[in-house]
């Protein structure tokens, strides 16, 4: 046998080797992975498996230093699938049956100097407001209570030389609203919708009905939002709702500003 076909072999058996480590890689792998990205603000407790099949708690806090966290119900699991590797596609299923009875299907691009999530497919699911307060300042402040169902559709996630994309549409209602800030309850339900397309996305947010009335539009230039809405009630509400509406914004006349 020749020195080239030796090599080729010891090659071949190596990258089988490493093959097999990586499919057996562990869960943690994917844990940590997430808390870097995210600034320890989304975190994956007990992960079990590994990283293609596996299956975590999810938590969100506040950051690195903040003490606060909240759990989501249930156990989110993933599936990722290699068939469509060659092509640069890596398919992702995540799902968490107490938070959407169906799975989020997405099917991930991969490029030298870009990346692209796509989904696939329609998809709700049903969050605990009290989800919000394990991230800190104001969400923990405020200790809302309320029903949030979120709907995505269309939705692509990318980055190409470094500059963020979003296109689709995500819908959030946000429904019977009440806080420890307020006497009134519930405060309301609103809606927040978010359509991008590509380099930007507009944002919209409106009153479904209530006491509390939100109002407000926003943009994403590809690498800041900025946002101007409204708070305000009618005058028998004034009383009762001025340190909920001071939290939310700068007092103008009958109304606060809301900026971000």
């Amino acid at each position: 046998m020749s020195r080239s076909h030796r090599a080729a072999l010891w090659l071949a058996a190596a990258c089988g080797v490493l093959s097999a480590l990586l499919a057996a890689a562990p869960a943690s792998w994917v844990a940590a992975a997430v808390d870097a990205a995210s600034a320890q603000r989304v975190q994956l407790a007990e992960a079990r498996g590994s990283w293609r099949n596996g299956s975590a708690l999810l938590v969100l806090r506040g950051g690195a230093h903040s003490e606060d966290a909240a759990l989501a119900p249930g156990r989110l699991s993933w599936h990722v699938g290699l068939g469509q590797l060659w092509r640069g596609h890596v398919q992702l299923q995540l799902r968490d049956t107490a938070l959407s009875p169906t799975p989020l299907q997405c099917l991930i691009a991969l490029r030298p100097s870009a990346w692209q999530l796509r989904q696939l497919g329609p998809w709700r699911a049903q969050l605990p407001a009290a989800l919000l307060q394990g991230l800190g300042t104001p969400w923990n402040t405020l200790a809302l209570q309320a029903r949030l169902e979120l709907s995505a559709k269309d939705v692509e996630l990318g980055s190409t030389e470094g500059r963020a994309t979003l296109r689709g549409n995500i819908d959030l209602d946000i429904l019977d609203v009440a806080s420890r800030l307020s006497p009134i309850a519930p405060l309301g339900s609103y809606r927040l919708q978010l359509h991008g397309t590509g380099a930007s996305a507009t944002v919209a947010l409106s009153t479904i009905g209530g006491p509390l009335q939100l109002s407000g539009d926003g943009v994403w230039n590809g690498q800041q939002w900025h946002f101007n809405g409204r708070g305000s009630t009618a005058p028998q509400h004034a009383a009762e709702l001025a340190s909920l509406l001071g939290l939310l914004g700068q007092p103008a006349g009958d109304h606060v500003r809301i900026t971000l």
